[in-house]
């Protein structure tokens, strides 16, 4: 009987043990994102790329003062990509769990996070002093941004802190038009800006699929976490102030008009958003395939849509412009070295004659004539009545796995389709993409690998 007894409490405390699971780890998760956000932010840290052209104080933030003296040093990327494994573990925990999480935590869990890495400096990438270089360009110096480079102002405050200052843009018209107002506030304050609106659409994709999910019959909390505390999302997009949240942001407006019963104006907000970034479009066929029996109208409506963002584009760049308006861009000219395609030709080289430059371009081909073929099986599948945003989900899948140039702000494209999919298998899928990213764009020195 005592046996019995002793068995029975040891299940009910391993069973409230388990009941506190999440919990715990959403403490611990907010513990590693505190330090992912504030020891970085100090003077020539190794974490803040535009340390490059100096540090001053508006581009560490106000986190400035938690600084570590370390982050210059070899050790702290190696410290960095340690965290970074450390929260998604953490944030995997949180997600499975998600059932232990109540609304309100949920909320302010996002919120509170979105907030600390907004007052981040900006971690892992030049980009945004990219967006300020070109709208510059165009602005301070009459110069096309899709026809010139940051080299070609070399004397401007934003040259010593821009990345890629020998590439003209590959953004969207619409997104490089909407720069432009803030080249009078100086790069100060256009950087800030830009810091802020990347938090706010962050926050806006979530609140999107907050209430798609509740339109589908489903419990927002997990898809909510699923793309709220995503480390990637955090510390690349918001952190870093990536136009990809912009991007989404319309796309998922897109998507939510759609579950809404709207299936004019689902396709053609979406197809919208690929005036910002050409990648938004990838979505925009599987609403309008799902749109049966009123496809023509919803053709109609994303071929409106497109005509005016190229309308747009010849109107304020010429056709230049158009350039950035393919699928791909000219990103897919240059590799990453954490691409499938990359490493895929890399252990070509190492296992047959040659090396991985001689298999380059036969990899990068049977990748994309892989990804028309998942693009034109779930497209299909779509149009005979399967889900079309856990096929969008499963084809942005596939097109990140097989571009050549992978970055880990790319992952938002693929974050909300697949919280909103209802399948599990889309959600261990889109996981095990975010550790393979990890070492991306963090600077592991002699650690690398």
């Amino acid at each position: 009987m005592a046996t019995a007894a002793g068995a029975a409490a040891g299940t009910r405390r391993t069973g409230r043990a388990a009941g506190r699971l999440a919990p715990v780890a959403l403490i611990g998760l907010f513990v590693v994102y505190v330090a992912l956000a504030v020891l970085p932010a100090a003077s020539g840290s190794n974490l803040v790329l535009a340390t490059a052209g100096g540090s001053p104080g508006w581009l560490l933030g106000p986190l400035r003062f938690g600084g570590a003296g370390g982050a210059d040093g070899p050790l702290a990327g190696p410290l960095f990509y340690a965290g970074m494994w450390l929260a998604l573990v953490l944030y995997a925990v949180v997600i499975l769990r998600a059932a232990q999480v109540s609304r309100r935590t949920a909320i302010w869990s996002i919120a509170g996070l979105h907030l600390l890495f907004l007052l981040a400096p900006p971690l892992l990438s030049q980009d945004v002093f990219s967006y300020i270089a070109y709208a510059r360009l165009g602005v301070e110096h009459g110069l096309d941004p899709y026809t010139h480079s940051p080299l070609d102002i070399p004397g401007d405050a934003v040259f010593p802190f821009a990345g890629s200052k020998d590439a003209e843009s590959v953004y969207g018209p619409v997104f490089t038009l909407l720069t432009y107002p803030l080249s009078g506030l100086g790069v100060a304050g256009a950087f800030w800006v830009l810091k802020v609106v990347a938090a706010l659409a962050s926050l806006g994709i979530v609140a999107f699929v907050w209430r798609a999910a509740e339109l589908l019959g489903r419990d927002p909390v997990a898809p909510a976490l699923l793309v709220g505390l995503n480390p990637h999302v955090l510390v690349n997009d918001v952190a870093g102030a990536h136009n990809e949240t912009l991007v989404v942001l319309v796309t998922m407006a897109g998507v939510l008009a759609f579950v809404a019963g709207r299936p004019r104006a689902g396709p053609a907000i979406a197809t919208a958003a690929a005036g910002l970034k050409a990648s938004a479009g990838l979505v925009v066929p599987f609403l309008v395939a799902a749109a049966r029996p009123r496809v023509r109208g919803a053709l109609l409506a994303a071929a409106g849509a497109a005509l005016a963002i190229a309308l747009l584009a010849l109107a304020g760049f010429g056709t230049h412009a158009l350039d950035a308006l393919g699928l791909l861009s000219s990103n897919q000219g240059r590799s990453s070295r954490w691409s499938f395609p990359y490493k895929t030709a890399q252990l070509l080289g190492a296992v047959l004659p040659g090396d991985r430059v001689d298999y380059r371009d036969a990899v990068r081909a049977a990748y994309g004539a892989a990804f028309a073929g998942v693009f034109m099986w779930t497209l299909w599948r779509t149009w005979r009545g399967a889900d079309a945003i856990r096929m969008a989900g499963w084809a942005t899948l596939a097109i990140l796995v097989a571009s050549a140039w992978l970055v880990p702000w790319y992952v938002l494209w693929l974050l909300p389709l697949a919280a909103l999919a209802g399948d599990r298998r889309l959600w261990w899928a889109t996981l095990a993409l975010c550790a393979w990213m990890l070492p991306v764009a963090i600077p592991l020195g002699s650690f690398g690998f």
